[in-house]
């Protein structure tokens, strides 16, 4: 088996074409991160993107997308990425550390793998589900479901819409607006909360924003950037930055007025996108790995996750090994509690850098 490297800037056409044939044969990989018209998106506003295609007999088998910093590997998209693998057939047998080796990496870390891929399955340290909306039997059978698992939350959203409606005026949905505006009321938004919750600020770094911009303007049949809108009065209360693929519509990054948090309007909005999305062919909106409350109340449907690390036996990441391990002695010790508030800014700065 050959694998050849390329830049991301180097998917052309035709390697494109030959991507979304791979991608369509397999059922696992509909969600809009595994397109590549999101690669190309990185690609345009990173330089360190890259594709590792994956031949046997001068037939393409595989494709590896990555982004390469030194030989640390990391998903294509970075902490933005909510799902990544490798685009291949599912039988497709493949050592994963010999990828790794001739990705030109020491080590890749992964935290949003699909489970289901068998070749990584070795390198797993832990796995969780991420949760999804599944709306194929249409949006009505999905809220009769969700009514019979014992979840009170679409009855009690569509008492706020009502109640929102009456006290401030009609509410007008848009599932996707070309509005500079609208996009940069979003960035604000959802820098305000990182601010507010002390988290890092997503959109403090100039690619992140660059990247949501750029997807905006992607329209394709089975990929589009999704700017979802939700106005009351014609004023802007929630707006929804996402993707999707020809199915699949992936929930990533909802805000809203705070003024109008009573009334939950980023809820509202979600619902309207639910209902909205069997009418444009989506059958699914992922809404990303993790444990709110909204997710488990609206999921009917979830992926299996995996994060863990494939590396190595070099000079480097026996290191990083031992440095790992004396952190973890350093948390467990009686020292430890002196170096809590060193370490919180250590893990911070580690966690911007993630962004870099």
């Amino acid at each position: 088996m050959n694998i050849r490297i390329l830049s991301g800037r180097e998917i052309d056409a035709s390697l494109a074409e030959r991507w979304r044939d791979m991608q369509r044969g397999e059922p696992a990989l509909t969600s809009p991160y595994f397109c590549p018209q999101f690669a190309q998106a990185v690609a345009t506003v990173r330089d360190d993107v890259f594709v590792a295609v994956i031949e046997d007999a001068g037939e393409m088998r595989g494709i590896f997308p990555f982004q390469r910093r030194g030989r640390t590997g990391v998903p294509l998209g970075g902490p933005l990425s909510d799902f990544h693998g490798l685009i291949a057939p599912d039988a497709l047998d493949l050592d994963a550390t010999e990828l790794i080796r001739s990705c030109g990496l020491d080590d890749w870390t992964f935290d949003h793998l699909l489970a289901s891929q068998r070749c990584f399955a070795a390198h797993h340290a832990a796995q969780a589900e991420s949760p999804r909306m599944n709306l194929a039997e249409g949006y009505e059978a999905y809220t009769i479901e969700r009514r019979e698992a014992g979840s009170k939350q679409i009855n009690k959203t569509g008492t706020l819409r009502r109640k929102l409606e009456r006290e401030i005026g009609e509410l007008r949905y848009e599932a996707h607006v070309d509005d500079p505006a609208v996009l940069r009321q979003v960035i604000e938004w959802k820098s305000a909360q990182c601010q507010a919750t002390g988290t890092i600020d997503i959109f403090s770094f100039d690619w992140t924003q660059a990247l949501v911009e750029r997807l905006v303007g992607v329209q394709d049949a089975d990929f589009a950037g999704m700017l979802s809108a939700l106005y009351v009065n014609d004023e802007l209360i929630a707006a929804h930055m996402g993707m999707r693929s020809a199915t699949v519509w992936h929930y990533w990054f909802p805000t809203y007025h705070d003024d109008y948090a009573k009334f939950s309007p980023g809820l509202i909005l979600l619902l309207k996108m639910a209902e909205d999305a069997p009418t444009r062919g989506l059958t699914v909106i992922d809404l990303g790995k993790g444990d709110d409350f909204y997710k488990q109340r609206l999921a009917n449907d979830a992926v299996m996750l995996a994060e863990g690390r494939i590396e190595l036996p070099t000079l480097r990441t026996r290191l990083r090994r031992l440095g790992e391990r004396t952190a973890g002695w350093a948390r467990r010790s009686p020292i430890a509690a002196p170096l809590r508030a060193p370490g919180r800014a250590i893990r911070r700065m580690l966690k911007r850098r993630r962004f870099k």
